[in-house]
C-alpha cells in the first residue's frame, strides 16, 4: 500500500517539475509570437499586399559577428506589395531623416540584404532607406518592399536562448 502512494507521489512530482521545465522552454516563443502577431496587426496602407511573413529570436540578430550582445531579440517581418509611392510608404509608417521613429525598418526591392548570424541558423533584413524617396505612384505596377522591427525582450534562458531553441 505504501509503495502504491509512493509512485503516486512521484508520478505528481515528475509531472509538476515536467511542467515547470515545458513552460520555461515556451516562454520565448509565446513572448515572440505576441511580438509578432502585435505587428501584424499594424493596419496597412491601402492597395498594400501581404507576400509573405515571419518572425524568429535569438542572440545572433545584428550587433556584429557574434549577435546582439547575449541579448535574446525578435525579429518579424513581412514582405509586401503596394501601389502608394516610395514617400507615401515612408511616411505612413513614420519614418522621417531615415531615422526610424517607431522601431520600423523600411527596405525597398533591390535595397534590402538578407544577413545571417555567424553558425547561420537565423537570418534578419538590413539595408538603406532610401534619402531621396520616390514620390511617383505605383498604380498599377505595385512596388515590393520589406517592413521589418526588431526587439530585445527578457527571457528566463538568457543567453541560452539559442541553445533551447
Amino acid at each position: 500500500m505504501l509503495k502504491r502512494y509512493r509512485w503516486w507521489i512521484g508520478a505528481l512530482v515528475f509531472s509538476i517539475v515536467g511542467f515547470f521545465f515545458y513552460d520555461l522552454l515556451s516562454e520565448d516563443k509565446q513572448t515572440v509570437e505576441e511580438f509578432a502577431n502585435e505587428f501584424y496587426s499594424y493596419t496597412l496602407p491601402t492597395k498594400t499586399k501581404i507576400i509573405e511573413k515571419g518572425f524568429d529570436y535569438g542572440v545572433s540578430y545584428g550587433g556584429g559577428p557574434w549577435g546582439s550582445g547575449g541579448q535574446p531579440t525578435a525579429v518579424a517581418y513581412m514582405k509586401l506589395s503596394s501601389e502608394p509611392s516610395e514617400k507615401e510608404l515612408l511616411d505612413y509608417f513614420e519614418i522621417d531623416n531615415n531615422k526610424p521613429l517607431r522601431g520600423f525598418e523600411i527596405y525597398f526591392k533591390g535595397d534590402e540584404e538578407i544577413k545571417k548570424t555567424f553558425d547561420g541558423k537565423h537570418s534578419w533584413y538590413e539595408g538603406k532607406i532610401p534619402s531621396n524617396p520616390s514620390k511617383e505612384s505605383n498604380k498599377g505596377e505595385p512596388i515590393e518592399f520589406i517592413v521589418q522591427k526588431r526587439t530585445v525582450f527578457d527571457s528566463p534562458l538568457g543567453e541560452f536562448v539559442d541553445v533551447f531553441h
